[in-house]
């Protein structure tokens, strides 16, 4: 029976084995087939996948529990291993993971047994068995140790972690020592800690109960439950009360730098996500205000990290402890309760009450956190929960994730309470920007500085009062683009903030020759309405265009029109005498393609000869760079500046000049390309409507390709490339492996255009 997930995973076509990885009668023959299974000589059957990593287009390691069939003999139960690359199938045991080198020895009954024996626990007895009972690929794995028949203890368990443990160890015995009290934090508690394995000993409790299982087991009165809600509040806030030594502080743009890594693994799996989600990290790494003040937090705090003992909490998995705001912990817990109601929709009453009873529990110990740090801490946990799904390739959970998603964003956009201001002025002044983001991010001073632009709009109510304020873009230390929400019915208005008044003031008037432009005959260049201009603050003001971002919608059935559409826009742009006073300078573009050359050879050594290459032939063609240079172009024109309905309509007019139509059409046909690296099951229909777009072109402005287009868009691909290692350009921004494989596939599409193979001549 084929599942769900291998349906799906048709998504990775650089890794067309995947599937079968998921059908278990399918890769238990695998395994049989194997080392794994060939030099054991057992049977191998799969039971079921116990842990994902995937890496699109890279890698993918699966984990499955086994059990090897041994005849006569009682079956043994272990994890495999799958690791598959493009081309290539690894199979190994749990306990050769190259990332817990000690693992190994841990699972030898021989050298574990002399490892106990050292720290004085069992030493009478024998381990006859070692199971595996949970494994994390690469970070941590906790093993059953049986001991022989009539044995005290019974059994054993060793917590085995990729990092050092023994900060972790000190922490806990300084909670130890602290002694018995009412208010003392209910943690379990190891027996011991070997360093030379990274192991921690740890007791078989008995009598103990998952809490999950009771928090939401529905046959018992809700009342019962949202006691136990309460009673894991003050265990939280009981930790939080004491002070023993952990890891050094974290902070929330700490974890939004870690969100960073599922950026590409969201734009794989879900496209049209890719950008809010990248947009609310973007938010996250703004809050640099936060408060100093720190406690110890547990640092993955939920309802599957606590036990019931003697009929109260018990904490366990302190793997994270570490110094943060005690609206982390808060706000994970929070997070995680939201995450199971959008899954199982039957517990969401309960939930609703159990968030109070939570908090109550929280504040009968100590001041609960700040609503509005909880809130943003819970919209980061949000964020990571929506990671770790396309993370482990769980896609029955893929279509609930976008309700977590405006979830986490609902809480950021109303991070503030009352109208108030969201905090981004303090955080702006300390990211480099001019105190006049802050003056604009003022809602009450902003209401008055808009009135008389939005006078043109009244309708006979009352005054427009501006309701909250968001930085939702910045290039850093040039500009700054604040959205502004307006009481009744929610309208908006952007405000875009300029480091350089005369860039600004370029930029209104040439939107303002558009709009009318438009307006007078050609409604296919649809632009922002300008609104005005706000001379002390260096703001252009204008009303945002409808519709869709292309990049949201270029795989929709209507993806043709789309590219129809947008060529259209950039027709009436070529054509439009525009006048413009900037012109593309030649020199200067040599020396940008030197110096993007530069960085990517930082970079990436191996890749400098590419960069290099396509600098120097670009150089060699210069005379075609500047054979044209009377037309207006937009010069950053692609798939995230284009919004579609039943007309294009293009934002971002800084990069204005005079210049040859080619560089427009090749910019984009180039952002095509990178689309399709980062969508490989997509790259022929991108193909394809890259293909549109040139001959819906061709059709309205009369062009057909010649030498200009591919030195154009070999310049363009070097600049993508410049991008990709500089951490900018159009989300979502790679990093790691997939930073480089995209590096390379745009160099290597410069090259192979400039060497005649060009896209769309076919």
């Amino acid at each position: 029976m084929i599942s769900s997930r291998q349906r799906d995973l048709g998504l990775d076509p650089g890794l067309p084995q995947l599937s079968t990885l998921f059908d278990l009668p399918a890769v238990s023959k695998l395994y049989e087939g194997s080392s794994l299974g060939t030099r054991s000589g057992l049977g191998v059957r799969a039971r079921q996948v116990h842990d994902v990593s995937h890496q699109p287009s890279i890698r993918c390691q699966v984990a499955h529990e086994l059990t090897l069939e041994r005849g006569d003999d009682e079956p043994l139960e272990t994890i495999g291993v799958v690791d598959v690359r493009p081309g290539e199938l690894i199979f190994r045991p749990f306990h050769e993971d190259p990332d817990l080198p000690w693992l190994a020895e841990a699972v030898d009954l021989e050298k574990v047994s002399r490892h106990l024996e050292a720290l004085a626990l069992a030493p009478e007895c024998r381990i006859v068995r070692v199971v595996p009972v949970r494994y994390k690929l690469g970070s941590r794995c906790l093993l059953r140790f049986d001991l022989e028949v009539g044995s005290v203890p019974r059994v054993l368990y060793g917590k085995i972690l990729a990092m050092d443990g023994g900060p972790l160890w000190r922490t806990l015995i300084a909670l130890r020592d602290i002694g018995p009290g009412r208010d003392t934090p209910r943690v379990l508690q190891p027996l011991a800690y070997c360093a030379d394995l990274h192991m921690f000993l740890l007791p078989e409790v008995a009598g103990c109960a998952e809490f999950r299982v009771l928090a939401f087991n529905t046959t018992t009165a809700s009342e019962a439950r949202l006691q136990w809600m309460r009673k894991a509040g003050a265990v939280l806030a009981n930790l939080h009360a004491v002070r023993v030594p952990t890891e050094p502080p974290r902070r929330i743009t700490a974890d939004a730098e870690d969100l960073l890594r599922f950026s590409s693994l969201v734009a794989r799996a879900a496209p049209t996500l890719a950008l809010s989600f990248d947009e609310a990290i973007g938010w996250l790494e703004a809050l640099t205000d936060e408060d100093p003040s720190t406690v110890a937090s547990h640092g993955a705090f939920r309802t599957d990290q606590l036990l019931v003992e003697g009929g109260e909490p018990l904490m366990i998995d302190l793997d994270k402890v570490c110094w943060a705001n005690p609206a982390r912990d808060v706000g994970n817990f929070l997070a995680y309760l939201r995450w199971k109601a959008i899954r199982e929709p039957h517990h969401s009453s309960f939930i609703e009450a159990a968030i109070p009873s939570f908090l109550e529990g929280y504040g009968s110990v100590r001041a609960l956190p700040g609503e509005r740090w909880t809130a943003r801490y819970e919209a980061a946990s949000m964020l990571k929960i929506v990671g770790r799904r396309f993370r482990n390739l769980d896609v029955r959970q893929w279509a609930l994730v976008p309700q977590l998603l405006d979830a986490a964003r609902a809480l950021l956009a109303h991070r503030a309470r009352n109208g108030s201001q969201v905090g981004a002025a303090v955080r702006a002044t300390n990211r480099g920007t001019p105190t006049a983001v802050g003056v604009a991010l003022d809602v009450g001073g902003m209401t008055e500085r808009l009135r008389t632009l939005l006078a043109p709009f009244d309708d006979g109510g009352a005054a427009p009062v501006v309701t909250r304020a968001d930085l939702i873009w910045r290039k850093p230390d040039h500009r700054w683009t604040i959205r502004y929400t307006l009481a009744g019915d929610g309208d908006e208005i952007l405000g875009k903030m300029y480091r350089d008044a005369g860039s600004g003031r370029w930029v209104h008037e040439i939107m303002r020759w558009l709009w009318d432009y438009a307006a007078s005959g050609s409604p296919e260049l649809g632009v922002p309405r300008p609104l005005g201009w706000i001379p002390e603050l260096s703001m252009l003001v204008y009303l945002p265009v409808g519709g869709r971002v292309l990049g949201d919608a270029i795989l929709d059935e209507r993806a043709a029109t789309y590219m129809d559409l947008a060529a259209a826009w950039l027709s009436a742009l070529h054509r439009s005498g525009l006048p413009l006073d900037r012109a593309f300078d030649v020199g200067n573009e040599l020396a940008n393609l030197r110096a993007w050359s530069s960085i990517v050879g930082d970079r990436y050594p191996d890749k400098a000869a590419a960069a290099d290459r396509i600098s120097r032939r670009l150089s060699e063609r210069s005379s075609e760079l500047g054979a044209e240079s009377g037309r207006p172009i937009h010069k950053d024109f692609h798939y995230q500046h284009v919004f579609v309905t039943d007309r294009a309509s293009v934002i971002d007019f800084d990069e204005f000049r005079l210049g040859d139509p080619n560089f427009d059409l090749a910019h984009f046909c180039a952002y095509l390309t990178l689309l399709g690296c980062r969508l490989p099951a997509m790259a022929d229909v991108l193909g394809r409507h890259r293909d549109r777009f040139l001959v819906a072109y061709s059709r309205q402005a009369g062009w057909h390709m010649d030498g200009r287009f591919p030195v154009f868009y070999a310049y363009s691909c070097l600049k993508i490339a410049r991008q990709l290692c500089a951490g900018t350009g159009v989300l979502p921004r790679p990093h790691a492996d997939e930073q480089r494989r995209q590096t390379s596939a745009m160099l290597a599409a410069g090259i192979a255009s400039l060497d005649g193979g060009l896209p769309g001549a076919s």
